[in-house]
């Protein structure tokens, strides 16, 4: 029996826990970047991809289809009713948008899987690193507590695997899968694998279903410990930089342009 904390989604980003975005903040950019994170300002892409997350495993009680655009009272009302709701309100297009890439989901099994028993879905879960002493915290947008299976919607412009590739190395994907699972497990919860969902936002809303392999998570747990440390290390000297601000860098003649003057 899962027992987890259903607390909102705003009282779960408002806790102090270390978050897999915060290490993926370190670990991509610096100390100094993570620690200067101002508050998070939402955009129409970002509230497409809520609607999206919600209408897969909330059954989108927690979204408005709103007037055709942004312009007038009408939006202005239609805004201010869903904000004191606490849902999130789309133009009528941008949800239709929304409702065609869930549909394309729910119809995969991944999808189906994320709707249907069994799973908890958008759960808060907490622990404590035992080598750092930091607070940590996740919360999978789908969970499958009796095989150990954690799921996570990503929408996309490209679902092919190259595409997907792409996007891991980008946007962090892999540590957020180790971080999950390290959470989970410390939680005293199985994490046996980490399921990645990504739908395209534009017809035929291609789906594929992507998982990390055992070599290419084993790095990034890696990496997960040496981003942990240096926050804890931080924490207790009170110093967050970049640690390429002190000194002089060498930008070295990439190899491509050396053969290129080799050829000429």
């Amino acid at each position: 029996m899962i027992t987890a904390d259903k607390m909102s989604n705003a009282q779960y980003h408002a806790t102090e826990a270390i978050s897999s975005s915060a290490v993926k903040a370190v670990h991509g950019k610096s100390l100094a970047h993570w620690k200067a994170r101002g508050e998070f300002k939402g955009s129409t892409t970002f509230d497409i991809g809520s609607v999206v997350h919600d209408l897969v495993l909330e059954g989108g009680r927690n979204s408005v289809r709103g007037p055709a655009d942004r312009r007038g009272n009408t939006w202005k009302d239609a805004y201010a009713e869903a904000q004191a709701n606490g849902k999130t309100l789309l133009t009528a297009g941008d949800y239709d948008l929304a409702h065609n890439v869930a549909d394309s989901l729910l119809f995969h099994p991944a999808g189906a899987r994320m709707a249907g028993p069994d799973v908890v879905n958008e759960a808060s879960f907490f622990a404590t690193c035992p080598d750092t002493g930091l607070e940590l915290k996740c919360r999978p947008d789908s969970y499958w507590p009796e095989r150990g299976i954690v799921y996570d919607i990503k929408t996309c412009q490209d679902a092919s695997p190259r595409g997907v590739a792409k996007d891991f190395q980008t946007y962090g994907y892999a540590l957020q899968a180790a971080f999950y699972m390290r959470v989970l497990r410390l939680a005293g919860y199985p994490a046996e694998k980490f399921m990645f969902a990504h739908a395209e936002k534009s017809p035929p809303y291609a789906i594929s279903a992507n998982e990390l392999s055992p070599e290419y998570l084993a790095w990034a747990d890696g990496q997960v410990d040496q981003t942990l440390m240096r926050i804890a290390e931080a924490n207790l000297v009170n110093r967050f930089d970049t640690g390429w601000s002190d000194g002089v860098n060498t930008i070295e003649l990439p190899r491509w342009l050396q053969a290129d003057d080799f050829n000429n």
